[in-house]
């Protein structure tokens, strides 16, 4: 997919930080045209590390619609990444290659630092950290999914902490019940986007389980099949 003129403007906007005019997040990550996919699969953060100079702002932005360049060109960096985010990967193709329809990743914080980093910026509670949830609800209501997938115990602390006052027709509030509870429960609350449409919320365990075809996962395919009919 070629980025369009404007689009690349509104990956401009969410990928590099005003203040340093470095590229610090990472809004998401998708197959092809973002706007065609009818759901996200959505992280704590962003995964993986990656450290580009703004000159090549371009060319990542490419990346970003095309996994196969981002793959070719991060492949050492995907390479160093978490189980969650290869899990993730491999939930992206079992849905392209069943359900013919394409996931996009994203983070409930798309700030992407070192961990470290990260964390003592979130114990600051550091504009940047507060930008990158900022950055997630743009991305949401540019790209207007159906479906937001949210995946592991600390995605789901993340979201509930930052949208539980938006959510609407929820069936579970107890923050203590486990994800993979709840990822039997199916759909557990509605998020309004700014259009007025409904996003069904689903909770999984996290995609570091999902290993290469989700033999774990089956009623929760099921329940994806289900949703994308």
């Amino acid at each position: 997919m070629a980025v369009s003129a404007g689009f690349l403007k509104k990956i401009q906007r969410w990928v590099i930080d005003d203040q340093s005019g470095e590229m610090l997040f990472l809004p998401f990550q998708s197959q092809g045209n973002p706007y065609k996919s009818k759901m996200l699969l959505v992280g704590a953060t962003p995964e993986p590390l990656i450290q580009v100079n703004t000159s090549d702002f371009e060319i990542l932005a490419e990346t970003l619609v095309d996994s196969s360049l981002f793959g070719d060109l991060f492949q050492d960096e995907i390479g160093e990444a978490s189980r969650e985010y290869k899990g993730s990967l491999n939930f992206a193709s079992w849905v392209k290659e069943n359900l013919n329809e394409q996931v996009v990743l994203s983070s409930i914080n798309c700030l992407n630092l070192e961990n470290a980093e990260f964390k003592q910026l979130k114990k600051d509670r550091d504009p940047l950290y507060l930008k990158g949830f900022d950055i997630f609800t743009d991305v949401i209501n540019e790209l207007e999914p159906e479906i937001l997938v949210i995946q592991g115990s600390p995605a789901y602390k993340l979201f509930m902490e930052h949208f539980k006052e938006q959510l609407e027709d929820i069936e579970v509030e107890d923050m203590a019940i486990s994800v993979q509870t709840l990822e039997q429960k199916g759909v557990i609350a509605k998020l309004r986007l700014n259009n007025g449409r409904n996003v069904n919320i689903l909770v999984c365990r996290s995609m570091g389980a999902f290993g290469k075809e989700g033999k774990t996962f089956i009623e929760f395919k099921a329940t994806i099949e289900e949703l994308l009919k």
